[in-house]
């Protein structure tokens, strides 16, 4: 239906910009997992970080996201 496409357009640009808010750092590892598909320890190696801080990283960056998902769902009841 219209209003799922809607809905769907609405939530990609929430998370867009969710993701535009987060430090360079968080940003780029949440990029580099979930659009380019790179491992955990992939991204440590491309970032000259440690494979635990992409994890956690990773964690907070989806914690944002999940927080504003379900903010996002809320006004839909």
């Amino acid at each position: 239906a219209a209003s799922d496409v809607y809905k769907r357009q609405e939530l990609g640009l929430l998370i867009d910009d969710i993701v535009g808010k987060m430090s360079e750092q968080r940003k780029m590892i949440y990029t580099l997992s979930r659009q380019e598909g790179l491992s955990n320890a992939e991204i440590a190696i491309q970032l000259n970080t440690t494979k635990r801080n992409v994890e956690s990283q990773l964690s907070l960056a989806l914690k944002e996201i999940r927080k504003a998902i379900s903010c996002f769902l809320l006004s839909f009841l």
